[in-house]
């Protein structure tokens, strides 16, 4: 994790291959004593690419931003209104630590990193979210089951993957 402590200013030298961008993104676990452990997916919204297709929050990191966890940060409170402590509450990452990939017409290369992120909550309940509307329609809590099951449209086909990852980080780390 420790790589991800620093500004994207430091990180891109590092990293010469990454010629498009970084983007970032939660997989955000909820866990309470009396609940069922959930994801949080939001869907995109209509008029956005790869419309009403399920996603887990994120973006792209920014110059502004002190580090890249902070920037995950930053991501998460823009599109679900919920706060998460870059230090306490990422855990770390998923999905091998990163994904690449060439955009065809430009022929740059990204890197998407997916953290994964506890939410502990107390008796009232799971936390409720709110979507920055232009770019999200919905949202809900996802059992692991549901995400197992594949009854939900993701927008990109590793998310499934990674959410589920998470589900059995978090139960090693204690979680439910």
């Amino acid at each position: 994790m420790e790589e991800y402590h620093q500004p994207l200013s430091t990180y891109l030298p590092k990293h010469p291959s990454i010629t498009g961008g970084l983007v970032v993104s939660a997989v955000i676990i909820h866990t309470s004593p009396t609940n069922v452990a959930r994801t949080l997916i939001i869907q995109r919204a209509l008029k956005d690419g790869f419309p009403l297709k399920w996603e887990t929050p994120g973006g792209g990191v920014e110059d502004f931003d002190a580090s890249i966890l902070s920037a995950a940060a930053r991501e998460v409170k823009e599109e679900t209104g919920l706060d998460v402590d870059p230090e306490k509450d990422i855990l770390g990452t998923v999905e091998g630590g990163f994904t690449e990939w060439e955009e065809p017409k430009t022929g740059l290369w990204w890197r998407k990193v997916v953290f994964l992120v506890r939410i502990v909550g107390g008796e009232e309940g799971l936390p409720v979210v709110r979507l920055e509307e232009r770019e999200h329609r919905d949202w809900r809590w996802a059992t692991e089951e549901e995400v197992r099951e594949g009854g939900i449209e993701f927008a990109y086909g590793e998310s499934a993957r990674g959410i589920l990852e998470g589900f059995g980080r978090v139960r090693e780390l204690g979680g439910s």
